[in-house]
C-alpha cells in the first residue's frame, strides 16, 4: 500500500486555513444585548424613602380613598333617630360605656356595670339565672333604668318595685352612660342601630361550668329606599348535676339554675331627619327554687316573661339642631307561678301556687313626648311621661339644661314624677380651673307627697380630682339627710316602708392608664354607719391589660384583653318583718370577698373569651343565707362579620 495508508490517523495535518475572523471592535463601555432582550423592560420600583416613592405612596392613597368614600356613599344611610345624650358633668366619662367596652368589659348583666358606681350595691342569688338587683344607698327605687328614653318600670308581680336587672339584655346596646346624680343614678341605654345596606352579623356562643350553655345573634341590614331590619335572639342555660349525653336520666337543676329566651327585633324606615320604627324585646325566664340556710328564708322559684316594645316617630337630630320625638310604649309581664316558701311544709316541691290574674299578669302603657335643642356648647330638653295605671293617668314631666365647656359647666334636671307622687331637682356643676385640677359639686332635692308617708330629703356630694400624668385620683364627701324607702321583696325580705337616718360617706379612688397599656380603676366608699340594704364599707379595684400591638399589627387585626377585678364589702342588713316577741327580724349577709378574672383574645373580627368568677373559690352571699357558687368558669366566641 501506499504511505498514507499505512500513515496514523492523529497524525493527519490539520487544516491550515482560518475561518474568517470578526475584526469589529467590541464596545468598550456597553455589551451587545442578544435579540430577544432588545425590547425596553419595565423601570425599576423608586426606592424607598426616595421623592419618587413618595409621590407613588400618594397617589395609591389618593386612589384607596376615593374608593372607600365611594363604597360609604353607596352604602350609608340615614342614621335610626336616637334620644339625647346626657351630659353628666361627672369628673371624667369613666361611666359611659360604647358597644365595644360593653362586650369588652366581662358584664353578664347591668349589675356588673353598676358594681364601678360608688354608693352602688348590687345583689345576685346566683348565676346567670339568678336575681340581680342593685341599690343606691340603700334605696331599690333610687335606680332608674331608660332605654331609647322609655323608663323601664318595675311593673313585675312580687318584685316590690326593683327592677330585676337580668331582664336587659347588653348585647342588644350601642351604648350605655350612668348619670350619677347627688341623690339617685340613671342609666341611659341605647338600643343597637345599623345604617349600611351591607347586612351585618354576629353570633355568639359560650359554655362552661354549671353547664352553662348558650348562643345568641343578630342580624341588621338597611335598603336602599331607607327601610331598617334587625333580628337578635339569645338561648342560655345552667343546670347543675350529672347530665347525660345520651338521656335524661340522672339531670338535675337546683339551688337558682334556670333558662332564659331573648328575642329582639326593630323594623322601621328612616332618611333625612325623619324616623318610624318599632322596636320590641321578649325576655322569658325560669329560676328553680333556691334554698336557704337554716334560719333564713328561701327565694322561691320563679317562671314569667316581660315584653318591652314601643313605636316611635322622631324628627332631627339629638346631637345638634333641634329635635322632637313621640313615643308610644307598652311592657307586659307575666308571673305563671311560684313555690311558695311558707306553704313549702305542706305541698311538695313540685307543686306550685298560682297568683291571683290581677297580679300575674301586669300591663303598662307609656307615651312620651319631648323636645329639645343641642348648640355647640349648651342644650336643652323637655320631655313628658304619661303612664295608664288602674285606668288613671299619672304625668311625669321633666325640664333638663346645661351649658358650660370643658373647663365650666352647669346643669340642672327637674321633675314631677306622679307615679309615685316625688318632685325630683338635681343640680351639679364641674370646673376644671387648673390642667390637673377637676371639681365636681352635686346636689339633689327629693320631695314626696305627704300622702306617700316619706319625708323630704336633701343629699348633697363633693368630688375633687388631681391629675398625675395618665391617672385621676379623686376624693369627695357625701351627706345625706334621713330617708325612707321600701325593703326589696323582690330579695325574699319584707316589704315594709323603712326609714334611715342622716348619714355621711367618704369617696376615693384613682382611675386611669397605669402603665403603658396597663389601666386601674379603684372606687370605694365608706359611710358612717350601716343601714337596710347598703354596706358601711364596699371597694371595687381593676387592673387591666388593654392593648392592640400596633407595632406588630399595625392594621388593627388583633387585641388583647385581661382584666383582673377585686370586690370587697362589708355585711348588708335586712328586714324581715316583727319576730314573735314583736321585735325586729333584721339578717344581714356575711362581709365577702371576690376575685375574679377576664381574658379576651381578638383576631380580625373574632373574639374568644374566658371569664372566671370568684377565683378564689370560697363562699359568699349577696343575700342573707343565699350561698352563691363557690367557682364559675364562662368561655366562648364571639363573632361578628359583613356578609
Amino acid at each position: 500500500g501506499s504511505s498514507r495508508s499505512t500513515q496514523r490517523p492523529d497524525s493527519v495535518r490539520r487544516d491550515t486555513l482560518r475561518a474568517p475572523r470578526d475584526t469589529t471592535k467590541r464596545d468598550s463601555t456597553a455589551r451587545l444585548q442578544p435579540a430577544q432582550d432588545t425590547v425596553p423592560s419595565a423601570p425599576k420600583p423608586p426606592l424607598p424613602g426616595s421623592p419618587e416613592d413618595s409621590i407613588m405612596q400618594k397617589r395609591i392613597r389618593d386612589r384607596i380613598d376615593s374608593i372607600a368614600k365611594f363604597r360609604a356613599g353607596d352604602t350609608v344611610r340615614a342614621p335610626i333617630a336616637r334620644f339625647e345624650a346626657v351630659r353628666t358633668f361627672d369628673l371624667d366619662d369613666r361611666l359611659r360605656f360604647d358597644r365595644k367596652q360593653i362586650l369588652s368589659s366581662g358584664a353578664i348583666n347591668l349589675a356588673d356595670l353598676l358594681d364601678r358606681v360608688p354608693g352602688v350595691t348590687t345583689f345576685r342569688s346566683g348565676w346567670l339565672a339568678g336575681v340581680h338587683a342593685a341599690a343606691f344607698n340603700g334605696d331599690f327605687s333610687r335606680i332608674r333604668v331608660f332605654l331609647d328614653g322609655v323608663e323601664l318600670d318595675a311593673v313585675e308581680a312580687r318584685n316590690g318595685g326593683a327592677l330585676d336587672l337580668d331582664d336587659i339584655p347588653l348585647w342588644t346596646l350601642d351604648e350605655l352612660s350612668i348619670e350619677r346624680s347627688a341623690g339617685e343614678v340613671r342609666v341611659w341605654l341605647r338600643s343597637s342601630s345599623y345604617n349600611k345596606t351591607i347586612p351585618f352579623t354576629r353570633a355568639d356562643i359560650f359554655t362552661g361550668d354549671r353547664n352553662t350553655n348558650g348562643f345568641r345573634g343578630l342580624f341588621a341590614r338597611r335598603f336602599g329606599n331607607g327601610m331598617i331590619l334587625q333580628l337578635g335572639a339569645q338561648q342560655a342555660a345552667t343546670q347543675t348535676g350529672r347530665v347525660s349525653a345520651f338521656t335524661t336520666s340522672g339531670t338535675q337543676r337546683n339551688g337558682g339554675d334556670g333558662s332564659q329566651q331573648v328575642v329582639n327585633t326593630r323594623v322601621g324606615w328612616s332618611r333625612r331627619r325623619l324616623t318610624i320604627d318599632l322596636y320590641a324585646t321578649a325576655n322569658t325566664r325560669d329560676r328553680d327554687r333556691q334554698s336557704a340556710r337554716k334560719g333564713f328564708t328561701t327565694l322561691p322559684s320563679f317562671k314569667g316573661s316581660r315584653r318591652d316594645g314601643y313605636l316611635r316617630f322622631a324628627y332631627g337630630d339629638t346631637a345638634q339642631g333641634f329635635w322632637t320625638q313621640a313615643v308610644l310604649a307598652v311592657v307586659a309581664t307575666r308571673l305563671d307561678g311560684i313555690k311558695d316558701s311558707t306553704v313549702s311544709a305542706v305541698v311538695s316541691e313540685s307543686d306550685t301556687v298560682p297568683l291571683a290574674s290581677s297580679d300575674s299578669l301586669r300591663a303598662r302603657s307609656q307615651q312620651v313626648i319631648a323636645a329639645g335643642f343641642r348648640g355647640s356648647n349648651w342644650q336643652y330638653s323637655f320631655v313628658n311621661r304619661t303612664r295608664a295605671v288602674g285606668g288613671r293617668s299619672f304625668q311625669a314631666p321633666a325640664l333638663r339644661g346645661s351649658i358650660g365647656t370643658s373647663r365650666l359647666g352647669v346643669a340642672l334636671f327637674a321633675e314631677h314624677r306622679g307615679i309615685d307622687s316625688t318632685t325630683r331637682v338635681d343640680a351639679v356643676a364641674r370646673t376644671e380651673p387648673l390642667r390637673w385640677l377637676v371639681v365636681s359639686l352635686a346636689q339633689s332635692l327629693r320631695s314626696p307627697a305627704g300622702s306617700t308617708g316619706r319625708g323630704r330629703s336633701v343629699t348633697t356630694r363633693l368630688d375633687a380630682g388631681l391629675r398625675f400624668r395618665k391617672l385621676l385620683l379623686n376624693g369627695g364627701v357625701v351627706r345625706e339627710d334621713s330617708a325612707s324607702y321600701t325593703s326589696p321583696t323582690l330579695l325574699a325580705a319584707s316589704g315594709d316602708l323603712l326609714s334611715a337616718g342622716a348619714a355621711t360617706a367618704f369617696t376615693g379612688g384613682v382611675h386611669g392608664r397605669l402603665y403603658k397599656d396597663v389601666y386601674v380603676d379603684v372606687q370605694g366608699v365608706r359611710w358612717n354607719t350601716a343601714q337596710f340594704g347598703r354596706p358601711q364599707m364596699s371597694v371595687r379595684t381593676e387592673i387591666a391589660l388593654v392593648s392592640d400591638w400596633r407595632s406588630h399589627f399595625p392594621k388593627g387585626e388583633f387585641s388583647f384583653n385581661a382584666r383582673l377585678m377585686y370586690d370587697r364589702r362589708g355585711s348588708v342588713p335586712f328586714y324581715y318583718g316583727l319576730k314573735a316577741d314583736k321585735s325586729a327580724d333584721i339578717r344581714s349577709t356575711v362581709a365577702a370577698n371576690v376575685l375574679s378574672g377576664l381574658m379576651e383574645i381578638r383576631i380580625q373580627r373574632a373574639t374568644l373569651f374566658y371569664l372566671y368568677r370568684n377565683l378564689t373559690g370560697g363562699d359568699y352571699e349577696q343575700i342573707p343565707g343565699l350561698t352563691m357558687p363557690p367557682s364559675v368558669q364562662m368561655y366562648g366566641v364571639r363573632w361578628e362579620f359583613f356578609n
